[in-house]
This record gives structure tokens, sequence and C-alpha cells, in this order.
């Protein structure tokens, strides 16, 4: 199954192959971080079916594929970035126009290089299916995106 995440979180278009022909499917997307279900379904053709559905995917979510027996077919774990995505462009872009005259300026990238290390950790655990260090990571470089003016010295 191949997932990828649209419109900065707002839609999530889903891919899955190696299924039964002209077969109807439920699609379940729990998004673990806001406690928040969304639903669609989809027919396959020749095995394979591609959907775009409206499903707010920020952060961590559990995508389900179910025939309609109800039995589950995939199960795969995401995290939606594009909010952290951009708390990174900002704190780069903060540290480059940095005017401070000490070397405070550097917190900035230190602290945008520590969330996409958190980011990048928790995209790949996902791959693993281990949700709980997901959302751990997820929260923690959630956490870390504030804004603190590093000019202090």
């Amino acid at each position: 199954m191949g997932l990828k995440h649209l419109s900065s979180n707002t839609k999530l278009k889903v891919t899955t192959r190696g299924v039964k022909p002209n077969s109807s499917f439920v699609i379940t997307v729990e998004n673990l971080t806001q406690n928040r279900q969304f639903v669609s379904k989809a027919k396959s053709r020749s095995g394979t079916f591609v959907t775009t559905m409206p499903a707010d995917t920020r952060g961590v979510s559990r995508v389900t594929v179910r025939d309609k027996k109800n039995v589950v077919l995939k199960t795969y774990i995401t995290v939606g970035s594009a909010e952290i995505d951009c708390c990174i462009a900002k704190l780069v872009h903060d540290a480059i126009n940095c005017t401070c005259k000490c070397n405070k300026c550097k917190e900035d990238l230190e602290r945008a290089q520590t969330i996409r290390l958190l980011l990048q950790a928790a995209q790949y655990e996902s791959t693993l299916g281990l949700v709980d260090s997901v959302q751990e990571k997820y929260k923690k470089a959630k956490e870390l995106c504030v804004e603190v003016c590093a000019c202090g010295c």
C-alpha cells in the first residue's frame, strides 16, 4: 500500500495493490494524535485501487483497509509532517537571517536539526509499526516547535 499526504495533510492518497479485482473496500484513517476517524470506500480494478480521501492527517495516523466482509487486509502507520515541516523552515529562515552579535544565532538551526531528526525517526519507525514510539517522537518534535528569540547575549 502506498500513502501520500496531500494539501498540507488535509487529504490522503491511498494506493493498494494485490487485492481481489472488482471488489469493494473500506479505508479507515484513525488520527491517533487528534483522536479522530475518517472513513472512505473504494473499488478495485484489476487488483489495484487508488483513492484520495479527505482526512486530517496532521500527526500520527493508522490506515486500515478492510474488505466487504470486514477482514483487515492491510494496516499502516503514517506521519503527517506538514505542520512540523513548516516549523523547521521557519527556524532555518530565522537562523539564516539572524542578526545577533554572538553565537546564539545557531540555536535556531540546532533546534531545527533536532526536530528534523525526531521527525525522520518517527517516519522510519512508522514503517515498523511502532505506534507508541512514533507518537512520542512526533509529540517531542512538536513541543520543540516554539518560537524563541535566540538573541540574549
